[in-house]
Protein backbone atom coordinates (compact mmCIF):
# COMPACT_ATOMS: atom_id res chain seq x y z
CA UNK A 1 0.00 0.00 0.00
CA UNK A 2 2.52 2.65 1.20
CA UNK A 3 4.84 1.57 -2.28
CA UNK A 4 1.72 2.93 -3.94
CA UNK A 5 1.11 5.84 -1.96
CA UNK A 6 5.00 6.74 -2.63
CA UNK A 7 4.30 6.47 -6.04
CA UNK A 8 1.31 8.73 -5.99
CA UNK A 9 3.47 11.23 -4.29
CA UNK A 10 6.13 11.54 -6.39
CA UNK A 11 3.88 12.16 -9.51
CA UNK A 12 2.08 14.64 -7.78
CA UNK A 13 5.38 16.31 -6.73
CA UNK A 14 6.58 16.30 -10.49
CA UNK A 15 3.01 17.41 -11.91
CA UNK A 16 3.11 21.00 -13.00
CA UNK A 17 -0.32 23.12 -12.04
CA UNK A 18 -2.56 24.91 -14.46
CA UNK A 19 -0.46 21.86 -16.99
CA UNK A 20 -0.02 24.58 -20.28
CA UNK A 21 1.92 27.41 -19.47
CA UNK A 22 2.62 30.64 -16.99
CA UNK A 23 0.95 32.98 -18.97
CA UNK A 24 -2.46 34.59 -20.34
CA UNK A 25 -5.59 32.35 -21.56
CA UNK A 26 -5.77 32.32 -24.98
CA UNK A 27 -7.76 35.31 -26.95
CA UNK A 28 -11.44 34.27 -27.59
CA UNK A 29 -12.49 31.48 -29.74
CA UNK A 30 -8.94 30.52 -30.02
CA UNK A 31 -7.25 27.07 -29.16
CA UNK A 32 -4.30 24.96 -29.29
CA UNK A 33 -3.42 21.14 -29.35
CA UNK A 34 -0.33 20.05 -27.83
CA UNK A 35 1.72 16.82 -28.53
CA UNK A 36 4.73 15.94 -26.08
CA UNK A 37 7.30 12.93 -24.79
CA UNK A 38 9.31 13.39 -22.11
CA UNK A 39 12.18 10.44 -20.73
CA UNK A 40 13.18 10.80 -17.15
CA UNK A 41 15.24 8.83 -14.86
CA UNK A 42 16.89 8.82 -11.33
CA UNK A 43 19.22 6.37 -9.78
CA UNK A 44 16.87 3.55 -9.66
CA UNK A 45 14.20 4.30 -12.61
CA UNK A 46 13.53 5.53 -15.36
CA UNK A 47 10.24 5.98 -17.84
CA UNK A 48 8.75 7.19 -21.31
CA UNK A 49 5.68 9.10 -21.42
CA UNK A 50 3.58 11.14 -23.68
CA UNK A 51 0.52 13.27 -23.61
CA UNK A 52 -1.71 14.97 -25.71
CA UNK A 53 -3.93 18.24 -24.39
CA UNK A 54 -6.32 20.57 -26.33
CA UNK A 55 -7.15 24.05 -25.24
CA UNK A 56 -9.75 26.57 -26.08
CA UNK A 57 -11.28 29.61 -24.87
CA UNK A 58 -14.88 29.65 -24.70
CA UNK A 59 -15.47 33.31 -23.90
CA UNK A 60 -13.30 36.50 -23.43
CA UNK A 61 -10.50 35.36 -20.63
CA UNK A 62 -11.89 32.06 -19.97
CA UNK A 63 -10.17 29.16 -21.35
CA UNK A 64 -10.87 25.57 -20.34
CA UNK A 65 -8.72 22.30 -21.29
CA UNK A 66 -7.98 18.56 -21.49
CA UNK A 67 -4.59 16.47 -21.10
CA UNK A 68 -3.77 12.97 -21.03
CA UNK A 69 -0.80 11.21 -20.63
CA UNK A 70 0.35 7.83 -21.58
CA UNK A 71 3.03 5.94 -19.90
CA UNK A 72 5.06 3.86 -22.09
CA UNK A 73 7.18 2.13 -19.92
CA UNK A 74 8.42 1.97 -16.73
CA UNK A 75 12.01 0.20 -15.70
CA UNK A 76 13.70 -0.42 -12.16
CA UNK A 77 17.23 -0.89 -12.73
CA UNK A 78 17.03 -1.23 -15.90
CA UNK A 79 14.37 -4.41 -15.45
CA UNK A 80 10.90 -3.42 -17.22
CA UNK A 81 8.39 -3.59 -14.48
CA UNK A 82 5.28 -3.45 -16.60
CA UNK A 83 4.37 -0.11 -15.27
CA UNK A 84 2.75 1.32 -18.57
CA UNK A 85 -0.81 2.71 -19.26
CA UNK A 86 -3.35 6.09 -19.09
CA UNK A 87 -2.55 8.68 -16.93
CA UNK A 88 -4.50 10.88 -14.99
CA UNK A 89 -7.10 12.55 -17.31
CA UNK A 90 -6.33 16.56 -16.64
CA UNK A 91 -9.56 19.42 -16.55
CA UNK A 92 -8.02 22.73 -16.58
CA UNK A 93 -9.55 25.93 -16.27
CA UNK A 94 -8.44 29.41 -16.18
CA UNK A 95 -9.65 32.91 -16.11
CA UNK A 96 -7.88 36.42 -16.69
CA UNK A 97 -8.89 39.12 -14.14
CA UNK A 98 -6.69 41.31 -15.61
CA UNK A 99 -4.02 41.57 -18.54
CA UNK A 100 -1.42 39.82 -15.98
CA UNK A 101 -3.12 37.97 -13.68
CA UNK A 102 -4.84 34.68 -14.26
CA UNK A 103 -6.75 32.28 -11.33
CA UNK A 104 -7.15 28.74 -12.21
CA UNK A 105 -8.33 25.39 -11.18
CA UNK A 106 -7.48 21.61 -12.09
CA UNK A 107 -9.42 18.37 -11.46
CA UNK A 108 -7.76 14.86 -12.02
CA UNK A 109 -9.66 12.39 -12.28
CA UNK A 110 -8.67 8.35 -11.61
CA UNK A 111 -7.86 6.98 -15.04
CA UNK A 112 -4.65 6.23 -14.66
CA UNK A 113 -3.17 2.75 -14.93
CA UNK A 114 -2.91 0.98 -11.02
CA UNK A 115 0.42 -0.85 -12.85
CA UNK A 116 1.83 2.31 -12.02
CA UNK A 117 -0.32 4.69 -9.72
CA UNK A 118 -2.35 4.66 -7.05
CA UNK A 119 -6.07 3.24 -7.17
CA UNK A 120 -8.88 5.75 -6.79
CA UNK A 121 -6.68 9.10 -7.21
CA UNK A 122 -8.57 12.39 -7.41
CA UNK A 123 -6.89 15.61 -7.54
CA UNK A 124 -7.92 19.30 -7.18
CA UNK A 125 -5.36 21.88 -7.64
CA UNK A 126 -5.83 25.66 -7.34
CA UNK A 127 -4.05 29.03 -7.49
CA UNK A 128 -2.99 32.00 -9.32
CA UNK A 129 -0.70 33.10 -11.91
CA UNK A 130 1.15 36.63 -12.35
CA UNK A 131 3.18 37.43 -15.81
CA UNK A 132 4.17 40.26 -17.29
CA UNK A 133 6.28 41.70 -20.07
CA UNK A 134 10.06 43.33 -18.56
CA UNK A 135 10.82 44.51 -21.83
CA UNK A 136 10.36 44.03 -25.61
CA UNK A 137 13.05 40.86 -24.89
CA UNK A 138 12.03 39.13 -21.61
CA UNK A 139 8.95 37.59 -20.61
CA UNK A 140 7.94 36.47 -17.00
CA UNK A 141 5.45 34.10 -16.08
CA UNK A 142 4.78 32.43 -12.18
CA UNK A 143 2.12 30.96 -10.39
CA UNK A 144 1.72 29.58 -6.69
CA UNK A 145 -0.84 26.98 -5.67
CA UNK A 146 -2.23 24.11 -3.50
CA UNK A 147 -3.16 20.43 -4.69
CA UNK A 148 -5.15 17.94 -3.15
CA UNK A 149 -4.61 14.57 -3.84
CA UNK A 150 -7.07 11.96 -2.71
CA UNK A 151 -6.44 7.99 -2.69
CA UNK A 152 -9.72 6.61 -2.18
CA UNK A 153 -8.43 3.25 -1.79
CA UNK A 154 -6.52 4.30 1.46
CA UNK A 155 -9.15 7.09 2.69
CA UNK A 156 -5.79 9.28 2.96
CA UNK A 157 -5.40 12.94 1.61
CA UNK A 158 -1.81 14.15 0.73
CA UNK A 159 -1.54 18.04 0.18
CA UNK A 160 1.38 19.83 -2.07
CA UNK A 161 2.22 23.91 -2.06
CA UNK A 162 3.41 24.42 -5.37
CA UNK A 163 5.62 27.57 -6.67
CA UNK A 164 6.67 28.27 -10.24
CA UNK A 165 8.55 30.94 -12.62
CA UNK A 166 9.79 31.20 -16.06
CA UNK A 167 11.61 33.86 -18.13
CA UNK A 168 11.43 33.53 -21.75
CA UNK A 169 13.66 35.39 -24.13
CA UNK A 170 12.59 36.83 -27.36
CA UNK A 171 15.62 36.04 -29.20
CA UNK A 172 13.65 36.02 -32.82
CA UNK A 173 10.19 36.24 -33.69
CA UNK A 174 10.77 32.75 -34.65
CA UNK A 175 12.81 31.61 -31.80
CA UNK A 176 12.37 31.76 -28.06
CA UNK A 177 14.31 30.00 -25.33
CA UNK A 178 13.19 30.27 -21.65
CA UNK A 179 13.98 28.94 -17.93
CA UNK A 180 12.30 27.97 -15.37
CA UNK A 181 11.92 26.57 -11.86
CA UNK A 182 9.24 24.87 -10.06
CA UNK A 183 9.31 24.41 -5.85
CA UNK A 184 6.63 21.60 -4.44
CA UNK A 185 6.41 21.51 -0.58
CA UNK A 186 4.92 18.28 0.80
CA UNK A 187 2.44 19.31 3.68
CA UNK A 188 1.79 16.07 4.81
CA UNK A 189 -0.47 13.08 4.18
CA UNK A 190 -4.42 13.20 6.45
CA UNK A 191 -6.62 10.48 6.81
CA UNK A 192 -10.63 11.22 6.38
CA UNK A 193 -10.84 11.78 10.59
CA UNK A 194 -8.10 14.60 10.27
CA UNK A 195 -5.65 12.57 12.26
CA UNK A 196 -1.84 13.31 10.92
CA UNK A 197 -0.12 10.72 9.05
CA UNK A 198 3.79 12.42 10.51
CA UNK A 199 5.44 8.86 9.38
CA UNK A 200 4.67 10.17 6.33
CA UNK A 201 6.25 13.17 6.32
CA UNK A 202 5.24 17.16 6.19
CA UNK A 203 7.47 19.86 4.98
CA UNK A 204 9.69 18.43 3.04
CA UNK A 205 10.33 20.43 -0.43
CA UNK A 206 11.57 19.07 -3.96
CA UNK A 207 13.02 21.71 -6.83
CA UNK A 208 12.59 21.31 -10.27
CA UNK A 209 14.67 23.77 -12.59
CA UNK A 210 14.84 23.80 -16.21
CA UNK A 211 15.80 25.17 -19.93
CA UNK A 212 14.27 24.98 -22.92
CA UNK A 213 13.25 26.69 -26.15
CA UNK A 214 10.46 26.96 -29.26
CA UNK A 215 11.15 27.31 -32.75
CA UNK A 216 7.64 28.73 -34.41
CA UNK A 217 7.37 27.70 -37.95
CA UNK A 218 4.44 30.48 -38.32
CA UNK A 219 1.87 31.28 -36.16
CA UNK A 220 -0.06 28.36 -35.92
CA UNK A 221 2.27 25.58 -35.34
CA UNK A 222 5.71 25.66 -32.85
CA UNK A 223 8.09 22.64 -31.66
CA UNK A 224 10.05 22.76 -28.48
CA UNK A 225 12.37 21.04 -26.18
CA UNK A 226 13.52 21.03 -22.57
CA UNK A 227 15.43 19.11 -20.06
CA UNK A 228 15.30 19.31 -16.30
CA UNK A 229 16.68 17.96 -12.67
CA UNK A 230 14.97 17.59 -9.21
CA UNK A 231 15.91 17.33 -6.52
CA UNK A 232 15.45 17.92 -2.80
CA UNK A 233 14.67 16.17 0.36
CA UNK A 234 11.47 14.76 -0.55
CA UNK A 235 10.80 12.48 -3.38
CA UNK A 236 14.14 13.20 -4.07
CA UNK A 237 15.92 12.75 -0.93
CA UNK A 238 19.70 10.81 -1.68
CA UNK A 239 18.38 10.92 -5.46
CA UNK A 240 17.80 13.10 -8.45
CA UNK A 241 15.86 13.04 -11.49
CA UNK A 242 16.57 13.97 -15.10
CA UNK A 243 14.00 14.70 -17.32
CA UNK A 244 14.25 15.98 -21.31
CA UNK A 245 11.14 16.46 -23.70
CA UNK A 246 10.14 17.94 -27.04
CA UNK A 247 6.42 18.58 -27.63
CA UNK A 248 4.53 20.84 -30.92
CA UNK A 249 1.62 22.77 -30.92
CA UNK A 250 -0.71 23.57 -33.32
CA UNK A 251 -2.99 26.50 -32.91
CA UNK A 252 -6.88 27.29 -34.06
Amino acid sequence: MFKKLAIAAALAASTSFAAWDLYPVLDQHKGEIGVGVGYSADNYTSSLTGSIGVRYSVIQNLELGLVLPYRFFTHYDGQDMNADGLGALTFMARYQITPTINVFTDVGFPTADESYYAKDVWSVAAGAQYSNSINSFIRFGSEIGIATYFIGSADITSMFLNASTEFEFNVTPQFTPYVGANIDVFLGYFADDGYRYNSVGGGDIDTRIYVGAKYAFNDMFEVGAYAGIWFGNGSYEDNTEKDVGTYARFKF
